[in-house]
C-alpha cells in the first residue's frame, strides 16, 4: 500500500528455487490464468492490456484496496476522468476516477476496469527542511490491488515469476488445514484499510500481520509488539535501510538474527527484521507487523478473495 508500503532494492533472503511446475499449483476445478511477474525497480509488476491494445504496467499492491492510475498514464490513454466524490457528494481533492475499457490480464478478461487517478510523485509538502529526499515516485503506470481482485482466487509465485488469477468465483475454495483468515483492518486507528492474517511467527511467537507486496523486505515489527516479542534490543539497532515507497520515503532500523515462519513453513533463519525509528506514525496499530515479498518469495502464496482465506505452500505440497 502507498501508505505505508514499498521498499528498496536489496532483498536479504533470496527466493527459493522454482517450485512445482506451475500447472500443478491450481486448486482442483479452478482455472487460473498465468500472468508474468516483472521487475519494476524492485517491485512486482504485471501488464494489463487495454481494449485499444495499450499495455499498462501495474505495480502489484495487495496491501491496498483501491487500484489507481497515474495522471500521466490516464492522459496518455486519453481516458475521460471525473472527480471522485465522497459519501456526501463532494469532490475529493486531487483524486479523480476513470475506467479502462475492455481490460485484460493475460487472456483473462477484466471488463471495463475502474481506477482512481492520482499524482503518484512523492509529497514534498511533508519533506523536512535540510533532510535528504528519501521518497520516489511509484514506478509504472499505477497499481493492481486486492480490492480490484475481489471474489477471485489469486496465487503469487515469485520464484517462478508468475501471478495466477481466476475468473470471479461463485464459491470459495475449500480451506486447507493450514490456512488463515484474511481480515480487513485499518492502518492505525483511522488509516486506510488493508489485509491481515495470522499464522506468521517471529522466533516461534505468533503475530497478527499485514501482508503488503509493496514492501520488499522481510518483516516490519511495530512499536506495540516489540516488547511482547522480546525485541527491544534489536529495535535499537544502528544499522539502517531506506524504503523509498514507504510513507513518502522512510528509514528503518534493521537487525539480523530472527527466525520467521508461517504455520509449519520456515521462511527465514537468522533473517533481518525492521523497526520504525519513531513511534509517532505507528501508534494505535491494529496488527503487530507487516510481511513483505522477501518472505512471501519463500513459497507459493494463495489469496482466496471469495472465501477470505490465505495460505502458503512449498515444493512438494499439494493444494486440495
Amino acid at each position: 500500500m502507498l501508505f505505508p508500503a514499498g521498499a528498496q532494492q536489496t532483498q536479504a533472503i533470496p527466493p527459493r528455487a522454482p517450485l512445482m511446475p506451475p500447472e500443478q499449483n491450481a486448486p482442483a476445478g479452478r482455472r487460473l490464468v498465468q500472468i508474468p511477474l516483472q521487475d519494476c525497480s524492485g517491485l512486482l509488476c504485471v501488464d494489463m492490456i487495454s481494449g485499444t491494445g495499450r499495455a499498462l504496467h501495474l505495480v502489484l499492491d495487495l496491501g491496498e484496496r483501491n487500484a489507481y492510475l497515474s495522471l500521466q498514464a490516464a492522459k496518455a490513454l486519453g481516458l475521460d476522468t471525473h472527480p471522485l466524490k465522497d459519501k456526501d457528494g463532494g469532490a475529493i481533492p486531487d483524486v479523480q476516477e476513470t475506467t479502462v475499457p475492455g481490460a485484460k490480464l493475460g487472456d483473462l478478461p477484466m471488463g471495463d476496469f475502474p481506477f482512481m487517478v492520482i499524482d503518484t510523485g512523492p509529497d514534498m509538502s511533508q519533506q523536512e527542511p535540510g533532510k535528504a529526499v528519501l521518497g520516489r515516485s511509484i514506478p509504472g503506470d499505477g497499481t493492481l490491488t486486492y480490492g480490484a481482485l475481489q471474489n477471485r482466487l489469486v496465487q503469487l509465485d515469485i520464484a517462478n515469476h508468475l501471478l495466477r488469477v481466476s475468473e470471479p468465483q461463485s464459491d470459495a475454495v475449500p480451506c486447507p488445514h493450514d490456512c488463515s483468515d484474511l481480515i480487513t483492518k485499518h492502518f492505525g486507528r483511522f488509516g486506510p484499510p488493508t489485509i491481515t492474517a495470522d499464522g506468521f511467527a517471529v522466533n516461534g511467537q505468533p503475530i497478527d500481520a499485514q501482508i503488503d507486496t509493496l514492501f520488499t523486505g522481510t518483516m516490519i515489527v511495530y512499536p506495540a509488539a516489540i516488547e511482547k516479542l522480546g525485541l527491544k534490543k534489536q529495535a535499537k539497532s544502528k544499522d539502517k535501510q531506506v524504503f523509498p515507497y514507504l510513507q513518502n520515503g522512510i528509514e528503518l532500523a534493521r537487525a539480523d538474527g530472527a527466525t520467521q515462519s508461517y504455520r509449519n513453513i520456515s521462511l527465514a533463519q537468522n533473517g533481518p527484521l525492521y523497526f520504525p525509528l519513531r513511534n509517532e506514525p505507528f501508534t494505535n496499530m491494529q496488527f503487530d507487523a507487516t510481511i513483505g515479498t522477501a518472505l512471501l518469495s519463500q513459497g507459493v502464496t494463495t489469496f482466496d478473495f471469495k472465501g477470505n482465506h490465505f495460505w502458503m505452500e512449498v515444493a512438494g505440497a499439494s493444494t486440495p
